[in-house]
């Protein structure tokens, strides 16, 4: 009997060493689940501002193309486009978002683009993408591939060059942080392989940067409202080049 006991006592802590060990991992592994679940959240909410538009999609999704739909897709440049003013024989639809990275277009592409189908879609990238972490050759594979999804999903892009700040954005801090890394000759150089992609692959472009730009592609004053974005005499230049391109486009 007493034998029996002891075996008895050694199986209930053996399962309950068991039962500990096995709630310490699904504890554990919870944890891990929470950790990556926040990344993502950061990453589709945060980052690419995947819902930022979500209420005003709901009105214009479209199975099939609408035929004076224009979407204006990329940073504060395209934020601050009063499209209604600018655009009004258009359904133009403005789906910017201030300071958002290249890699957050894929993201938010679909519902903001993709799935409201219009004729065109004008695709800007502005100057804050380029940083030392990113590779000009990235934000090209991007550029690339938002392009070729509009056409697969039968949208023509306009793509547009990348407006190179005032000269004097050199002084500021945020420049000198990043240390020896050119932003100047990086937009240069993608602007250089945008203009050549686009030629080769007979794609829509607006040069943002030749038409507001002096000789050496420095974003002019008379044209900008600060050191990297357009007041309303650059905005009324790009609107001049933007509706020679729909036009070609046609309806």
């Amino acid at each position: 009997m007493h034998k029996v006991l002891k075996v008895t006592l050694i199986l209930s802590l053996i399962a309950n060493v068991a039962i500990f060990y096995v709630a310490y991992k699904a504890h554990e592994y919870r944890s891990h689940i929470n950790h990556f679940l926040t990344k993502y959240r950061h990453v589709s909410q945060e980052f690419s501002e995947r819902g930022a538009y979500n209420l005003e999609n709901l009105n214009f999704r479209s199975d099939t193309t609408v035929s004076d739909r224009i979407i204006f897709f990329g940073t504060q440049v395209t934020a601050n486009y009063n499209l209604t003013v600018h655009f009004p024989e258009y359904e133009a639809l403005n789906r910017g978002v201030s300071g958002q990275r290249v890699a957050g277009y894929l993201l938010r592409f679909k519902p903001d683009v993709l799935d409201l189908a219009p004729k065109a879609v004008v695709i800007e990238i502005s100057s804050y993408n380029f940083r030392p972490e990113n590779s000009i050759k990235e934000i090209q594979d991007y550029t690339e591939l938002l392009a070729q999804l509009s056409l697969i999903n039968k949208i023509q892009p306009i793509l547009t060059t990348v407006l190179k700040p005032r000269k004097s954005f050199a002084d500021v801090i945020e420049i000198k942080e990043l240390g020896e890394y050119n932003l100047f000759d990086s937009v240069d150089t993608y602007n250089r392989w945008l203009r050549e992609y686009s030629k080769k692959n007979k794609m829509h472009l607006v040069d943002f940067s030749l038409l507001l730009g002096d000789g050496n592609g420095y974003l002019q004053e008379q044209y900008s409202v600060n050191l990297v974005e357009p007041n309303e005499i650059g905005y009324n230049v790009l609107t001049k080049a933007i509706k020679i391109e729909l036009e070609k486009i046609g309806r």
